[in-house]
């Protein structure tokens, strides 16, 4: 049986070898964020001791719950050097002017609940949300922020408790989605990752505009995908960029757009109604 997931994220590694005139082999200044979700960190782990074994610099910021769940003594063990703790002050507006990346492996009910609100109250809801107004790439791993996921699971949930509840947080993924956010399953994080590092620090957003109109004539969502020109480049959608639409929604793709496999088994799962331009 084919593993759909790893299809998508070989498709997502050959994109990045694919655009050669987009490969920049600079370093790349990372800024990784934790909060307090478990879910995460495991992939955050790894992505520190890649990191740290790299070219790229490296920057940790801890809130207080991820100080007590992850704790600084594990982010040194994995390698990171350079940690900013919840007592620790930081100059925020310079830690964004100096990244390339924003990584969040452990988003969590709370601060995403905070940033979709556009609330700048602690350290990391101002990193993330200056690093979107000024165009960095937002990559964050969703599952701890999922009601339907860890999140939910964490607590013991079920799908038919609490229905409005449930909306309002997956509404909080979805917001995120459209500010700009990469929002990726843990398995997907890695790779994510390396595809970020050669691709450059462009912010998804500003490669790929999401546009989710109220409704459309038909009474369907719709969702535009567009892609700037760019010659013989093949854009790829993933699976990433779709879960938050409403099932059923026409999802219109730019030129030469294309899905990855795991994006149309999601299109399929949503019932989406796909319309290349």
């Amino acid at each position: 049986m084919v593993d759909e997931a790893l299809v998508d994220q070989i498709a997502a590694r050959i994109l990045a070898l694919m655009n050669d005139e987009s490969i920049d082999p600079s370093a790349r200044n990372v800024l990784m964020l934790f909060s307090g979700a478990s879910t995460g960190f495991v992939a955050g782990m790894e992505a520190i001791r890649r990191l740290t074994r790299s070219r790229h610099t490296l920057t940790v910021v801890l809130t207080p719950a991820a100080s007590q769940i992850i704790t600084e003594a594990q982010i040194r063990q994995a390698g990171a050097r350079n940690i900013i703790g919840h007592t620790q002050w930081a100059n925020a507006p310079d830690l964004v002017k100096q990244s390339d990346l924003v990584l969040i492996p452990t988003l969590s009910m709370n601060p995403a609940a905070r940033l979709a609100l556009g609330l700048m109250d602690s350290l990391i809801s101002t990193l993330v949300i200056g690093a979107l107004l000024a165009g960095k790439a937002v990559v964050a791993i969703k599952d701890g922020a999922d009601p339907n996921g860890s999140a939910g699971l964490v607590f013991g949930a079920w799908g038919g408790a609490a229905p409005a509840l449930r909306d309002m947080l997956e509404g909080h993924l979805a917001t995120l989605s459209s500010f700009g956010v990469e929002l990726v399953d843990d398995g997907a994080f890695l790779v994510t990752l390396e595809r970020r590092l050669l691709t450059g620090s462009v912010s998804r957003s500003a490669a790929k505009r999401v546009v989710l109109p109220p409704k459309a004539t038909n009474g369907w969502p719709v969702a535009h995908v567009e892609t700037p020109p760019n010659g013989r480049r093949v854009n790829f959608i993933t699976a990433a960029e779709l879960y938050s639409l409403e099932p059923g929604s026409v999802v219109r793709l730019g030129l030469g757009s294309r899905l990855t496999p795991q994006a149309q088994d999601t299109a399929r799962r949503l019932s989406l109604k796909l319309e290349f331009e």
